[in-house]
């Protein structure tokens, strides 16, 4: 079954900061474009798979936060199978502690509006 994807404010943050970091650098503006659209592709993939990817066993609001790899990169989302929603909660660099991360982090928000609202 196809979800609809949902990216939080936090997780855009991480992709502009992500994207802007690969320009930098390479010094081709082409490398964050290339990116994106890595990115895009990914999470088309993952609306259509979306019981294939690890768990973290950590939860956001009484979902499991499942981890997909994605380049150096993991990309965190819950799966509201019954509502037919993924949220996008953060992409992070695989050597960043997004244990802590994720524990900390217990506020997202889509449109500048907490998630849970």
């Amino acid at each position: 079954m196809y979800r609809r994807i949902l990216e939080t404010d936090e997780a855009i943050r991480d992709l502009s900061h992500i994207s802007y970091e690969a320009y930098k650098y390479t010094g081709d503006k082409n490398s964050g474009f290339i990116f994106l659209k890595l990115y895009d592709v990914t999470i088309e993939n993952m609306a259509v798979f979306t019981e294939g990817f690890s768990k973290t066993g950590i939860e956001y609001r009484g979902y499991v936060i499942h981890i997909l790899p994605f380049g150096n990169y993991n990309l965190f989302y819950v799966d509201d199978g019954k509502k037919g929603i993924i949220t996008v909660l953060r992409i992070l660099y695989q050597k960043q502690d997004w244990q802590r991360i994720l524990k900390v982090n217990d506020t997202y928000h889509v449109h500048g509006k907490d998630v849970g609202e």
